[in-house]
């Protein structure tokens, strides 16, 4: 089975997270997620997580530890294995958020508590679980 590895960036403003509307029609259009996405070839998932979050978001931030990193096989049937690797990470300034239209319809800074009414790609719900529990978003 082939490994790939997905980077995601839990990026916090004022005791938020930031989450981000995935457009209807694509893969797990209507949902929201954190930034992220696919690890380039020669690419680590620290940088990879950085990149993301400017192109989907046009933020700026710095790269921390991870929070945590899920384990799922394909869910279209490949034979592929993927690793979600989500890090914490701080703004370089408060820019605003400025999405990539191509792939995100809508933002929101949420709290804990107020994530919950929001339907969550799978992933998202346990790391604002960890982030929680550690003091990251109130």
């Amino acid at each position: 089975m082939e490994d790939r590895w997905v980077a995601h960036a839990l990026v916090t403003r004022d005791d938020k997270a930031l989450i981000i509307r995935r457009n209807e029609g694509r893969y797990m259009g209507g949902l929201w997620d954190i930034p992220g996405g696919s690890v380039e070839a020669g690419e680590s998932t620290s940088h990879a997580a950085r990149r993301e979050v400017a192109e989907e978001s046009g933020l700026n931030v710095r790269v921390g530890d991870a929070i945590s990193h899920a384990v799922n096989v394909d869910t279209e049937g490949r034979e592929i294995r993927f690793h979600t690797v989500t890090f914490r990470t701080e703004e370089d300034g408060a820019s605003p958020v400025v999405l990539a239209a191509s792939e995100h319809s809508d933002f929101a800074w949420v709290t804990y508590a107020e994530a919950a009414s929001y339907q969550l790609v799978w992933h998202v719900k346990d790391t604002l679980d960890e982030a929680h529990r550690l003091g990251i978003i109130g």
